[in-house]
């Protein structure tokens, strides 16, 4: 007998999502032996869990009730749209031990029993990378530090005063450039490689928080489009000398986009021009302070950064779209020459172990992603886990053995382990609570040519004629909605306005990730106008398809997804009745430089394009019912976005719902705003609608 039922209102907010619960940071031990990662123990908090492989045995390391956070920690988690409590993250140290990190405060714990490892004083860490027998440098973002056994600390380097940092990343490079850290340590633990940030011309933005703590204010540092970015010092520490030397200055019209040591004395360097048309790489010599060029790579219209990059046989590897507008891996030789390793188009470099590297590449369509192993020397590919719609993966130590996180539309997630001898080897399968039927795969032909590929959530057969469309979107660029994964199908808010009555459709439109370069350019100096343009053809399509009521469109998204939504209320009033925004960006000339600059270009360059996109000049043309949801301490689009939305409908005399999260920044993460999210957009689009709520019985 089936134990699933069907979906309540309040399943929406439910973090975990019941059958999305797969262990998360992956790590193997040094040996291989073991597999160490974070799952849910109790509701939302994070565990630590051990899997010994040769076994199959999983046991409990560690757990530990949710804590209160310090603000570096929020905002890290924030920046990796992390939303779970417990144990924050963790980093193997070696067989027997590993840091931990419980809400911004690190420990270092015995792996074997759980216990605290004493002796060790981490306050105010940040960041901890292990040097030596007993010895970690931390940063706390005021200092860099070595911590020692008795609880010693010696400061190694001070920041310079107020709007400086040093070893940390700064706001952007977190949020846009796929950087989180600011300090690199070489292969033989005596040269750290380091940030020093200065900050102190970066507009200062304040959040004075309204919620459990009155009359605290915030203050961050925000680039704001056209204004002062960081400017940032690359420097070298000889952690045995305590000798600093300065590597590179990187002023605030350019980018550090990347740090990679290729060995004990070489370190590969990597900064993006401001306009991110233009990528320059160089290697400096430790021995004797030589900078050697590693070549430049250029696109048009931008460069879309590697999110990783490793060190091969004292070579670079990484992955690039400078070639073919294709994403693929490539060899940066020490003369600067690039060779193409193989045809696969890469999503996303995983990791390196000796000459084999683990990838996800685009699999028969752009909804799949398939993972491979990779012999850098023959180049030889081998797929792993080929009944999978879309995974992921790590490589153990050795090269051997690959951890896999993989799922479709009908296969629940699993993880499991793969040996070189074929063996799969269980760790976890998930399983949805939920009567869920999986979504239909739409296929449209966009104005200029491309296939848009989309997901259909479909009511009951004899509901589906004359029903409303429901379109959930997100639209921008670096995500894609539709893809071959589980987590399509438990799409809870979907599924869930289906069930109602509703058809919910998705689709990537010109301008999202996991196409190529030219697809993405779409968007290049204008937001808002293809996107829309693709939109339609899909409410369209699903309106001649199943024959649904053309005067009942409604539609939902949040961050740009809420850009979209309102984009689509007023510059298409005529077909959207009714939308619910999330934390919307407004205006894109108050969002940060590094995304909005890159698609948008310089304000003074493309005013008429930053006039274009903005929604302010538009609100006049709304003419269906509108809800906002926003934070009030979002501090990556800033609740001033939704001020500004409101102020301008109050001229105009045009009604705005509108929803205020006081705990909440971007994203929500709180079981009480997470609720109020899903009550206040699920009952707005089915009043609006005209279709039944039973909830409200």
């Amino acid at each position: 007998m089936s134990t699933q039922r069907k979906l309540n209102l309040s399943d929406l907010a439910l973090r975990p999502i019941p059958g999305m619960t797969l262990p998360s940071q992956v790590s193997f031990s040094p040996s291989g032996d073991h597999l160490y990662y974070l799952a849910p123990q109790a509701g939302d908090s994070l565990a630590l869990f051990a899997f010994d492989i040769a076994r199959r045995e999983e046991r409990l390391v560690l757990a530990v009730p949710s804590a209160d956070e310090t603000l570096e920690e929020e905002l890290r988690k924030q920046r990796l749209r992390q939303t779970m409590g417990g144990i924050g993250s963790f980093q193997i140290v070696d067989e027997v031990s590993a840091l931990v990190n419980v809400g911004g405060a690190f420990q270092l714990v015995d792996l074997g029993t759980g216990d605290v490892i004493d002796g060790f004083d981490f306050s105010g860490a940040r960041q901890l990378i292990k040097v030596g027998v007993d010895r970690f440098v931390a940063t706390t973002g005021d200092e860099i530090v070595l911590v020692g056994r008795d609880c010693s600390r010696e400061i190694l380097v001070a920041a310079a005063g107020d709007g400086m940092s040093v070893g940390v990343a700064e706001y952007v490079a977190q949020e846009e450039l796929g950087r989180m850290t600011g300090m690199w340590l070489d292969p033989s633990g005596r040269w750290l490689a380091y940030t020093e940030v200065d900050e102190s011309k970066v507009d200062q933005h304040h959040i004075v928080r309204t919620d459990l703590h009155p009359n605290v204010v915030e203050c961050y540092r925000y680039p704001m489009v056209g204004a002062t970015n960081a400017s940032v010092v690359l420097c070298l520490l000889d952690l045995e000398t305590h000798t600093r030397t300065v590597v590179e200055s990187v002023d605030a019209d350019r980018y550090l986009a990347n740090v990679v040591w290729l060995d004990t004395d070489r370190l590969a360097v990597s900064s993006l021009n401001r306009q991110q048309d233009r990528l320059n790489r160089w290697v400096y010599r430790v021995s004797d302070g030589v900078r050697l060029p590693l070549g430049q790579e250029y696109g048009q219209p931008w460069v879309n950064l590697a999110e990783r990059e490793f060190a091969i046989d004292g070579d670079l590897l990484t992955t690039s779209e400078a070639d073919r507008r294709q994403r693929h891996l490539v060899r940066i030789h020490a003369d600067g020459t690039r060779t193409q390793l193989g045809e696969l188009v890469i999503r996303e470099l995983l990791g390196v172990q000796g000459m084999t590297a683990l990838v996800v590449a685009t699999g028969d369509s752009p909804t799949e992603e398939w993972l491979y192993r990779v012999d850098l020397i023959g180049g030889h590919c081998e797929r792993i886990g080929t009944e999978y719609g879309v995974a992921t993966g790590v490589l153990a130590p050795r090269g051997d053995n690959v951890y896999i996180s993989a799922s479709s539309r009908s296969l629940e997630p699993r993880a499991m382990v793969s040996t070189p001898d074929g063996r799969s080897v269980s760790i976890a399968q998930t399983s949805a609570p939920f009567l869920v039927a999986e979504p239909e795969m739409i296929e449209l032909e966009s104005a200029s040519g491309e296939t848009l590929y989309g997901a259909v959530y479909l009511p009951s057969p004899e509901r589906i004629e004359g029903a409303p469309l429901i379109v959930s979107v997100y639209g921008g660029p670096h995500a894609q909605l539709v893809v071959n994964h589980y987590g399509l199908t438990l799409d809870l808010q979907a599924q869930y306005l289906a069930s109602r009555g509703a058809v919910v459709v998705k689709l990537d439109n010109r301008g999202s990730y996991g196409r190529s370069l030219d697809f993405e350019a779409y968007l290049h100096r204008r937001f808002g106008e293809i996107e829309l343009s693709d939109q339609l053809r899909g409410v369209a399509y699903c309106q001649r398809r199943w024959r649904l009521d053309s005067d009942r469109v409604g539609i939902y998204g949040w961050s740009y997804g809420g850009y979209m939504t309102l984009m689509a209320m007023t510059r298409a009033s005529e077909v959207f009745k009714v939308g619910v925004a999330g934390a919307p960006v407004v205006d894109f000339r108050w969002y940060d430089t590094a995304y909005t600059e890159r698609y948008l270009g310089d304000p003074v360059d493309n005013q008429e394009g930053y006039e274009r996109s903005s929604v302010l000049d538009k609100l006049e043309r709304l003419s269906g019912k509108l809800m906002v949801i926003h934070g009030l301490m979002d501090e990556n689009v800033h609740f001033g976005h939704t001020s500004s939305l409101i102020a301008r409908a109050n001229e105009l005399g045009k009604d705005i719902e509108l929803v205020v999260l006081p705990s909440s920044r971007h994203a929500p993460t709180d079981q009480a705003s997470l609720l109020r999210v899903a009550t206040s957009r699920t009952r707005f689009l089915l009043s609006n609608l005209g279709l039944p709520d039973d909830s409200l019985n």
